[in-house]
């Protein structure tokens, strides 16, 4: 009966799984119909309904950016094009739409220019999601494997060069790729920049509203987020300039 019931638990689980799945899907394909139909409020809302559902996915962000952007949201649109980037460094549409997002931006900032060794390995970590590099990994160290069963198990001097070579440089390599897929992950997981999500904004030199104001900042501008206390952030621009917000004002990466 044991047995009768795990199987009987197991079978229930999958089909409830498929049946959300097969919702999600039916939702999908809904919000797309209205977004190629031209109602873009619609799609707007069917796809922000499957992340409130809990789905996640570069392309989903994608769609609704480009519904988003069909409105004139144009802080929301940015949002959501650079949660795409953020989750597959490697979606073009995604990262080609959030550049002519940012055109119709007010605020140009310039940036000071990042450490070259910071700069490096985050185009290095960013060139996959944290999957595919797992996905890397474990296929160097099968690699390895092969090299080590080489080594142990033939006689031939060169053969077993051969397998310690591979043995040790696809070790090498797997580690590496184990921390390039641990730093893709990090990244994604923490909110470490925001979008502001309202027209105009004002920055403050404190966590108050009665504190000074030391500069202006518009919809869509992309922020910092240095630190945080109860209804606010620290945020900082890459020109350097720094100050607080309140939370309500920004969308988090």
């Amino acid at each position: 009966m044991k047995k009768l019931g795990t199987v009987f638990i197991f079978s229930l689980l999958s089909i409830i799984l498929l049946s959300a799945q097969n919702n999600a899907l039916d939702q999908l394909n809904t919000a797309n119909q209205f977004y190629e139909n031209g109602e873009f409020s619609e799609a707007e809302q069917a796809y922000k309904s499957l992340l409130a559902d809990g789905y996640q996915s570069d392309d989903l962000h994608f769609n609704l950016g480009n519904s988003l952007f069909k409105t004139k949201q144009i802080g929301p649109a940015i949002l959501h094009y650079e949660k795409a980037v953020k989750l597959n460094p490697n979606n073009e549409d995604a990262a080609y739409n959030l550049q002519l997002a940012n055109k119709k931006t007010v605020d140009k900032i310039e940036a000071i220019p990042e450490l070259f060794i910071y700069r490096w390995w985050k185009s290095i970590y960013n060139l996959f999601p944290a999957d595919n590099w797992a996905k890397i990994m474990i296929t160097l160290l099968l690699i390895s494997l092969l090299g080590f069963g080489t080594f142990k198990f033939t006689r031939t001097v060169s053969l077993k060069k051969f397998g310690f070579y591979v043995f040790t440089s696809g070790m090498v390599l797997a580690l590496m790729s184990w921390g390039l897929a641990a730093s893709q992950k990090s990244y994604v997981a923490k909110n470490t920049h925001a979008i502001i999500m309202e027209s105009t904004v004002d920055i403050l030199s404190a966590p108050s509203a009665g504190s000074s104001q030391l500069f202006v900042l518009h919809e869509g501008t992309k922020v910092k987020i240095k630190g945080k206390t109860e209804g606010w952030f620290e945020i900082s621009l890459p020109n350097g300039n720094q100050g607080w917000i309140e939370t309500k004002s920004l969308g988090l990466i």
